[in-house]
């Protein structure tokens, strides 16, 4: 399984705005990518659809589209005073559907989890999770309620974590995230969460020695995964490191982004669903409520994988079994 869009350099990034602080605590982020690879940002402003009525009506209307293109004006200024070039687009409608539509030809979205409406919406219908369920590029969502992000760590060889579960469905987010990687130099870290074997009636006469004999074994199988992925994914240099943890998988991605001081979390996400957690997925909801570093969500195409869980860890001695390429 592959994405439908895995672009091999980073030549245009969207970044949505609604006039508010929140959501410009995106532009950062975009910034430092595009400084690093090149690309342009396109600015986007989604204002409401004129309305039938009358010359009031169609004033008020006009007034709100000069008013978002001067707003966006001011912002493609300060973004090309250090060397990026900045693009602006108006559009009108239904946001979600129109900031997907315009980033079709993008090959990133940055934009906050939620802007004017509040730091509640998100979990209920935002314009952020409509863009996710419609975008056919990876998102990265920066956390509004973070208001000191330490952007900083972006500029300086970032560590990008890349949470696996064995699937091809989460793996589709690693050339993403390789592209990231090479375009800030920086590394990635894989990461797999191993869930510690639990005692029955029926083997509790086993007791410790099979329980920490069955954890190593899981433990073992979950390394050797990461190690064949990290083979396949090595070149120019760089190899990727990797990193196994017991315990429930949002706890260790969570432990495992402190450790190594993770710049950003790339996974994938299922791209579906009516609400916030189905659309996620169980853990990388999770992860987006309690972690810090931003969250890049990478939709898989094509239908393989639907029965994975995007979080799911059962790691429990399996090994990689992978074709190289």
């Amino acid at each position: 399984m592959s994405n439908t869009h895995e672009p091999t350099t980073l030549r245009r990034i969207v970044v949505p705005l609604d006039g508010s602080e929140l959501a410009e605590q995106a532009l950062p982020y975009a910034q430092v990518l595009a400084e690093r690879s090149g690309a342009e940002i396109l600015l986007v402003r989604v204002v409401p659809a004129e309305w039938p009525g009358g010359p009031a009506e169609a004033r008020e209307h006009l007034l709100e589209v000069q008013e978002a293109r001067s707003y966006l004006g001011e912002i493609a200024g300060r973004i090309e005073a250090r060397g990026v070039r900045a693009l602006r687009s108006v559009l009108q409608g239904v946001p979600a559907a129109r900031i997907a539509a315009e980033a079709q030809d993008a090959d990133l979205i940055v934009m906050t989890t939620h802007g004017r409406s509040g730091v509640f919406r998100f979990l209920y219908g935002s314009v952020a999770e409509g863009v996710l369920a419609r975008a056919k590029v990876p998102v990265m969502l920066v956390r509004a309620w973070i208001h000191n992000p330490d952007v900083d760590k972006l500029d300086q060889a970032p560590v990008l974590l890349v949470p696996l579960d064995g699937s091809a469905f989460a793996e589709a987010a690693i050339p993403f995230a390789a592209l990231l990687a090479d375009t800030l130099g920086g590394e990635m870290v894989l990461v797999r969460a191993v869930y510690p074997p639990t005692l029955t009636l029926a083997n509790e006469w086993m007791a410790t020695s099979y329980l920490q004999e069955e954890l190593e074994v899981r433990e073992e199988g979950a390394r050797s995964y990461l190690e064949a992925v990290a083979r396949r994914w090595s070149g120019g240099g760089r190899r990727p490191r990797t990193y196994v943890g017991v315990g429930a998988p949002v706890e260790v991605i969570d432990d495992a982004a402190r450790e190594v001081g993770a710049a950003l979390v790339v996974m994938a996400t299922h791209g579906r669903g009516a609400t916030t957690r189905l659309l996620l997925g169980s853990v990388a909801h999770s992860v987006l409520l309690r972690g810090t570093a931003p969250l890049v969500l990478i939709r898989p195409m094509g239908g393989a994988g639907e029965g994975a869980s995007t979080g799911s860890a059962a790691a429990v001695g399996e090994e990689g079994r992978h074709p190289k390429g």
